[in-house]
């Protein structure tokens, strides 16, 4: 599976050419949907799907910003993985090609 997952990514990149933004999402245990449903004497990791929930709605909302909603440029292409720290906490990395003219500028000094 990871490895389809891998050629996958390879094609994008043959076709669209190398990502433009790199992007690590990280759960917060102290993010106040999550603290708003843990039941008295609760902590965080007693909750991981309380967790694992939160972390997917704002991920999606992330992608959502990214691609439909542009706010980065016009979203070509893009690819994620979700992966879980030791800790158990959830982040995602998120790769992003963007049109030629939405491109970051490199600025040689």
């Amino acid at each position: 599976d990871l490895h389809q997952c891998y050629l996958d990514a390879m094609a994008l990149f043959a076709k669209f050419g190398r990502p433009d933004y790199f992007i690590t999402m990280f759960a917060d245990p102290k993010w106040e949907e999550i603290k708003a449903n843990l039941k008295k004497g609760e902590t965080p990791q007693d909750r991981p799907d309380l967790i694992a929930r939160v972390f997917k709605t704002k991920l999606r909302a992330l992608i959502r910003d990214l691609t439909i909603n542009g706010v980065l440029g016009k979203a070509l292409a893009f690819t994620h993985v979700v992966e879980f720290q030791k800790r158990g906490l959830p982040h995602a990395h998120i790769l992003l090609i963007v049109r030629a003219e939405d491109r970051p500028q490199r600025t040689i000094f």
